[in-house]
């Protein structure tokens, strides 16, 4: 049975790709602008949503999530 994901990170993980793409257009039209400057931003860019990548789309931590959470639960209850 396959778990839907909370609309939040539906939409953490949208705007991660949505980076990707953006600072993916300013990498390469800073290259062939020959601007350093917009093609140094579009790197960091790709950096920073490959770092955000590394949580959003981990399974395991997810999974690591949802235990916590249900311990929670239960301890509250």
């Amino acid at each position: 049975m396959r778990r839907r994901l909370p609309s939040g990170l539906r939409l953490d993980r949208a705007l991660c790709v949505l980076l990707a793409l953006a600072s993916l257009a300013g990498l390469v039209a800073g290259l062939i602008l020959g601007h350093p400057g917009i093609a140094g931003a579009g790197c960091f860019g790709l950096v920073c949503a490959a770092w955000a990548a590394q949580v959003l789309f981990d399974r395991e931590a997810l999974r690591r999530d949802r235990a916590v959470r249900e311990a929670r639960e239960r301890e509250w209850s």
